[in-house]
Formats: C-alpha cells, sequence, structure tokens
C-alpha cells in the first residue's frame, strides 16, 4: 500500500502592485514555480512533489489594493510522508513572497499525522492536531 499525504491550503498576500517593490502575478508565479503533474511531469517543479506529482496551485487576484491575491494550494501526493519537508518549503515560500497576511497548510500523512502550519505577519506556528477517525 502507498504512503499518501493530502494538503490544503491558502496564502493571502498584501501589497500594491506596481508600487515599486517589483512584485507583480507573474514574479509571484515565479517564487511558487511550475507543478508537476502526473499527466505533465516538469523536472524543473521545486514543489513538494510524491511519485505521481506535485502540489498544485491557483492564484486569485481579487484585487488591486492592500488586499492583492489569494494562493489556493491543494494535492495527494502519493509515495511522501514528511511534514517536515513541506513545512520548511511553505516558510521558504512565504519569506520569498514577503507581504503575507496569513497564511494556513493542513498536512495530514496518512494514518501517521496531521499538523496545521499557520503563517500572519512575521510569525509561525506549527500545531498538531488528532489525525481523522479512519473511515472503513
Amino acid at each position: 500500500m502507498s504512503q499518501w499525504t493530502h494538503v490544503v491550503g491558502c496564502i493571502r498576500v498584501d501589497g500594491i502592485p506596481g508600487m515599486g517593490d517589483g512584485r507583480t502575478l507573474d514574479s509571484i508565479k515565479a517564487i511558487l514555480g511550475p507543478e508537476d503533474l502526473f499527466d505533465a511531469p516538469n523536472e524543473d517543479c521545486t514543489l513538494p512533489t510524491g511519485s505521481e506529482g506535485s502540489l498544485q496551485y491557483r492564484i486569485v487576484e481579487y484585487d488591486s489594493g492592500m488586499r492583492w491575491l489569494a494562493i489556493t494550494i491543494w494535492g495527494d501526493l502519493r509515495s511522501y510522508d514528511s511534514i517536515d519537508e513541506i513545512e520548511e518549503w511553505f516558510k521558504t515560500t512565504l519569506k520569498k513572497i514577503d507581504w503575507i497576511r496569513d497564511a494556513v497548510l493542513r498536512v495530514e500523512v496518512s494514518g501517521v499525522e496531521c499538523a496545521v502550519l499557520l503563517a500572519t505577519r512575521g510569525s509561525f506556528s506549527r500545531v498538531p492536531i488528532p489525525l481523522p477517525p479512519v473511515v472503513e
């Protein structure tokens, strides 16, 4: 049987595009990089990746003021079992994006452990949560 790691979350980014900090929608996409999908492999992917593909994301630009965009993140990583690696990727990514209003990522290594990663304006925490009950 394969080990699966399930991930879901969102990052809210503040900023006013074009105000001189150099951040654009394209620069945010460049930080996240390309996805590695089961039916469209990509060797340049730096997202956490299981044997059948990486985490995926979508960027929603919902305003042009201080509330700038949201990044949804999700994935079911096969043959992947490290919350620590995902946490390190998440922290590094948030630092590169900067101006994070808030961010949350729920990570569950099936049958092993589950945690919520929380970040807001310079603070970061990892909160262990009980595993969901096994459904038979």
